[in-house]
């Protein structure tokens, strides 16, 4: 797909979003209709999925596989803040998406499937590192499980501050405070 292709999709995704918090908070997740909001933007419904909760999650396969690429080549704290800088940019419309996953249950139970992913990118990350306890145990999966819920938890404060701080400095906040715990291996190892 070209450039420009891919920028146009790109554009109208993030209107279809839009129309989409603006629906859902006018009347809420079961007011919307997929296939209309589809249309309006000129996109086949078949590239978002049926359910009124698909509309809200375009970027989610992007975000993930950027933030993976820079977490191979540049690390965990590296890829947090390219993951953070995008949803800064965006920072309104991110902290509706936000707040309407708070208050319904359809996308909040969207939103724990699609972590399911990140935990498991980031468990694979950590195990790739070593991350073992005392005894060799592995512990990969606590890990990816405490560095993604220091993601959430900035996006929160985010949130509730009204995007103060901003979210860079939340994530890397965050992480800062589980730095010892995430890669004990990497200290043993000196």
């Amino acid at each position: 797909m070209t450039d420009r292709r891919q920028e146009r999709l790109r554009s109208q995704r993030r209107a279809l979003l839009l129309r989409a918090v603006e629906g859902a908070e006018a009347g809420g997740l079961a007011a919307l209709v997929p296939e209309d909001l589809a249309r309006v933007e000129g996109l086949p419904l078949r590239s978002l999925g049926p359910d009124p909760e698909d509309l809200f999650f375009p970027d989610e396969t992007d975000l993930r596989e950027a933030f993976a690429g820079i977490l191979e080549e540049a690390g965990l704290l590296e890829a947090a803040q390219a993951w953070a800088r995008p949803l800064q940019e965006e920072g309104d419309l991110w902290r509706r998406r936000l707040g309407l996953c708070i208050r319904e249950p359809r996308l909040a139970l969207r939103r724990a499937v699609l972590d399911e992913a990140w935990r498991e990118q980031l468990a694979a990350h950590f195990l790739r590192w070593g991350a073992a306890g005392p005894a060799g145990e592995r512990h990969a999966r606590v890990e990816a499980d405490l560095a993604l819920a220091a993601l959430r938890s900035a996006e929160r404060r985010w949130l509730e501050g009204g995007g103060r701080p901003i979210l860079p400095v939340l994530a890397h906040e965050a992480l800062a405070i589980l730095w010892p715990a995430l890669y004990t291996h990497a200290r043993k190892a000196r």
